[in-house]
């Protein structure tokens, strides 16, 4: 018994140490996840439970994405490693949007550092929603939050709901943002026409929008720089 304490306790060591030289590069998913485990389960071999969940969620991604209460399910999850869990996406997602600044304030340099936020701020959400970011003339974000959810293809665009934050929030500079949790980084043909309307709307209120970000299963796009780099909704120059 006590060689395989030694043995097991060793083999934990190495990982330990094989990730703080290497990172994750060579390690599949669901070593990677018996690795996270250590942190949670400190006296059983993690790695059949790490299998274990790979085979219900298929992915680590799956596994991040995953409900509480379905983690739960698994045997060997309590409420420490499900927390872990939880923990770790949302962690991710933080860090996500917390990168997308330049330097240390949430300034904002291009397109990619807003799609590169707005991946973060949907990272693991599993209805769609709608987002709105406030910035200034700096492109420094004064505020950021949802403002609009429901099931996936319920949820529409509310002039009234953005022009509402807009002026509590004493600013005119908005960017907004949704997300396609089961489907593509692209605009359908109803977000086109949804966000011409904004623009109008917008544009009589002396409103300002900046873009619009669609985030998808995989990656994210600016409706403001897609075919060919021109916009798909600005009117077009005279």
């Amino acid at each position: 018994m006590e060689d395989d304490k030694n043995v097991h306790h060793g083999h934990r060591s190495r990982m330990k140490a094989a990730m703080l030289e290497h990172g994750l590069d060579g390690l599949n998913d669901h070593q990677i996840l018996e690795l996270l485990l250590f942190y949670a389960i400190p006296k059983r071999d993690t790695n059949p439970i790490a299998h274990r969940l790979v085979e219900r969620f298929g992915s680590l991604r799956g596994v991040l994405e995953a409900d509480y209460d379905e983690l739960r399910k698994v045997n060997g999850i309590a409420d420490n490693a499900a927390s872990l869990i939880k923990f770790s996406q949302l962690l991710s997602g933080r860090y996500l949007r917390s990168a997308s600044f330049e330097g240390d304030t949430a300034k904002f340099s291009s397109t990619d550092s807003l799609r590169m936020y707005f991946e973060g701020a949907f990272l693991g959400v599993r209805t769609e929603q709608v987002r709105a970011m406030l910035v200034d003339d700096s492109l420094c974000m004064i505020k950021e939050q949802m403002l609009m959810e429901g099931t996936i293809g319920s949820v529409e665009l509310s002039a009234r709901k953005f022009t509402d934050f807009v002026v509590k929030n004493d600013s005119n500079r908005i960017v907004i943002a949704h997300n396609h949790p089961n489907g593509l980084a692209l605009p359908s043909k109803d977000d086109i026409e949804a966000t011409k309307e904004l623009y109008a709307i917008f544009e009589k209120l002396d409103i300002t929008l900046l873009d619009h970000i669609i985030v998808g299963r995989s990656g994210s796009c600016s409706m403001r720089f897609v075919d060919g780099g021109r916009s798909i909704w600005l009117p077009k120059r005279r």
